[in-house]
């Protein structure tokens, strides 16, 4: 689901998206529930837990669809809403298939269905449905005709091109005929969305796939989302489908891997819209001490972090990410692995999950020496800036604690009597044990504009030390990175990461000392 950056605050209404089941608070499945208990205690306990979630779900998804829950993920809960339905009672479910509908479906309670009778036209593999009059209707047939065509182009462009799975069929719901995927045109832009996938069934083979439909905007008007209409209808579009091709891999999936790669996609498709640029600065370019895989329901790191697998797919090619969604899937093949053991996994032959991600992190520090249009891109800060002089030539061992998956920057600076060629900086590291993925750069920036960066190589018990220029005539200044690479997460605990667990090497302490040295 595309949120727009600039409606954080903005109340929500019906809509979900592919993601992941969000934790909620609430007792977790298999805790105990008070009241008694007949038969198995575990049995009753995990039953009566489901059916309180269950429960909690609709309560939610009820006050988003009613605007009582402004900064509620609206996507989060009505996902959460479809994949616990069955756990309610039977009026309760019908009440659930209602907030869920589809815009054809009624009746609809909560005023979210066609208040006419809709239009359809397909070609391909895409049927597009609208309504020629009321508040949802699209400008004009001309422009119905143009999200058709371009639906087809993303279909081709992300399954026949690229080479991902497409989306599950939904048979012939829709009326477009078995094997067609439907695409309804509704005004979204009050809800502050621009489109939204919805998940409906499970596969009859396999329950962790599910079918789909896409809603999106009717119009996109520039006077409201800010951009040629088209071109907002095209990385939408790209966007959205890229969830219904998710659905085919693991509905369960964690949802910041969702949200990223379809915030990838958009420019992989649309090159020249750029309109995922505005959820940089939440990304780890602005905040690179926010882990990677954070999915934050009022903000969007989820969004920002796409520069992540655009940082994968410039150096490794974009095969790299269809990579971690073939690991990632759940079907017969797939890897069935959560995103960060997904993305360790497919990194392993380009050099490993440390070095790459210590490379990510450091490159984010300049990110127009890094991506291709990063000179458009937010640069990483660091957390502290040290100047080092003859009077003052060494820096006390400082400890830095550094989250999972993500990182660090100290900047250090010769002083002005540093100025000969002579001048070396020792960077000196006692960090985390190895086996938790610590990894160091160090980057000097040189006073003719060149880069150089070196790792550290750290000891089993992660120590190190490093040596590089220091002078004013060759050194502007040395940025160290320290990075947190570690995947490795007990799942399941309610932590919100990856695979909803919490990391076992959560923030560790590097300690840094660094001196100037005459050589």
């Amino acid at each position: 689901m595309r949120r727009l950056a600039a409606a954080v605050t903005i109340g929500t209404a019906l809509s979900v998206s592919v993601l992941s089941l969000p934790a909620l608070s609430l007792p977790a499945v298999g805790a105990a529930v008070a009241g008694p208990s007949t038969g198995s205690p575990t049995r009753d306990t995990t039953h009566a837990a489901a059916r309180v979630r269950a429960e909690h779900a609709l309560r939610t998804a009820d006050r988003v669809l009613s605007g009582d829950a402004p900064r509620t993920d609206a996507s989060m809960a009505l996902l959460q809403l479809r994949l616990s339905m069955s756990k309610l009672s039977a009026a309760d479910r019908r009440q659930a298939a209602a907030i869920l509908a589809r815009p054809t479906d009624h009746p609809d309670f909560y005023g979210e269905s066609y208040s006419v009778k809709a239009r359809q036209k397909c070609a391909g593999h895409i049927c597009i449905h609208w309504v020629a009059t009321t508040r949802d209707a699209p400008p004009s047939t001309h422009w119905v005709d143009q999200q058709l065509r371009m639906l087809v182009h993303v279909w081709n462009y992300e399954v026949k091109r690229l080479g991902y799975r497409p989306p599950i069929s939904d048979g012939t719901r829709g009326g477009g005929g078995s094997g067609r995927f439907d695409v309804y045109l509704k005004e979204l832009y009050h809800q502050g969305y621009y489109g939204i996938t919805v998940a409906e069934h499970p596969a009859s083979s396999n329950r962790a796939l599910y079918s789909s439909y896409l809603l999106l905007d009717n119009d996109f008007k520039r006077s409201q989302y800010g951009a040629d209409p088209m071109q907002v209808a095209r990385v939408t579009a790209a966007h959205e489908f890229f969830h219904a091709i998710q659905y085919a891999y693991d509905v369960g999936a964690d949802s910041w891997l969702k949200e990223s790669t379809a915030t990838w996609m958009e420019d992989q498709f649309d090159d020249s819209s750029n309109d995922n640029r505005q959820y940089l600065p939440w990304s780890q370019l602005r905040r690179p001490g926010t882990p990677l895989d954070t999915f934050s329901t009022s903000g969007f790191e989820q969004y920002g972090n796409w520069a992540f697998f655009e940082y994968l797919s410039e150096h490794f090619g974009r095969r790299v990410v269809r990579s971690i969604w073939q690991r990632a899937a759940s079907f017969h093949g797939g890897g069935h692995m959560y995103s960060a053991a997904a993305i360790r996994s497919a990194l392993r032959k380009h050099g490993g999950m440390t070095r790459v991600f210590g490379s990510y992190a450091s490159g984010n520090t300049t990110p127009g020496r890094t991506y291709a249009k990063g000179r458009f891109y937010p640069a990483a800060g660091s957390r502290s800036s040290v100047t080092l002089t003859r009077a003052v030539p060494t820096s006390p061992w400082t400890r830095y604690a550094v989250r999972h998956l993500a990182s660090v920057n100290v900047d250090v600076r010769p002083g002005a009597d540093l100025g000969s060629r002579r001048w070396r900086l020792r960077v000196k590291v006692d960090g985390p044990r190895r086996h938790t993925m610590p990894v160091v750069i160090v980057l000097v920036h040189r006073t003719d504009h060149r880069l150089t960066r070196r790792l550290v190589h750290l000891s089993r018990d992660g120590r190190g030390s490093v040596g590089v220029p220091f002078g004013r005539a060759v050194t502007h200044r040395v940025t160290v990175t320290l990075a947190n690479a570690s995947t490795r997460f007990r799942c399941h605990t309610g932590g919100g990461y990856s695979c909803n667990g919490t990391p076992t090497a959560p923030h560790p302490a590097f300690r840094l000392r660094l001196q100037a040295l005459r050589s």
